[in-house]
């Protein structure tokens, strides 16, 4: 379960950065864009804000996930 977790972990930090880095360059597109191509700067730019919140979201589900997992995981008695 740890394992999985992790790797699921390392996907969803990977693909916020990814989309962060992307987010950059857009708007850097966007601002030097002029005309018709501004538009679709733009357009791109708002893709990209929601693909953002969907991360966002997957993030927090996982996290609300992995908390339940937890909770229901026999404890150990280490005193013992």
């Amino acid at each position: 379960m740890a394992f999985e977790f992790e790797e699921r972990q390392d996907r969803i930090d990977q693909l916020s950065k990814l989309l962060s880095v992307m987010q950059d360059v857009a708007r850097k597109l966007a601002n030097e864009s002029h005309g018709r191509s501004y538009d679709k700067a733009r357009e791109l730019n708002e893709i990209l804000h929601r693909a953002r919140l969907q991360m966002d979201a997957i993030e927090t589900e996982e996290r609300r996930q992995v908390q339940m997992e937890r909770r229901r995981a026999p404890r150990t008695n280490l005193e013992s």
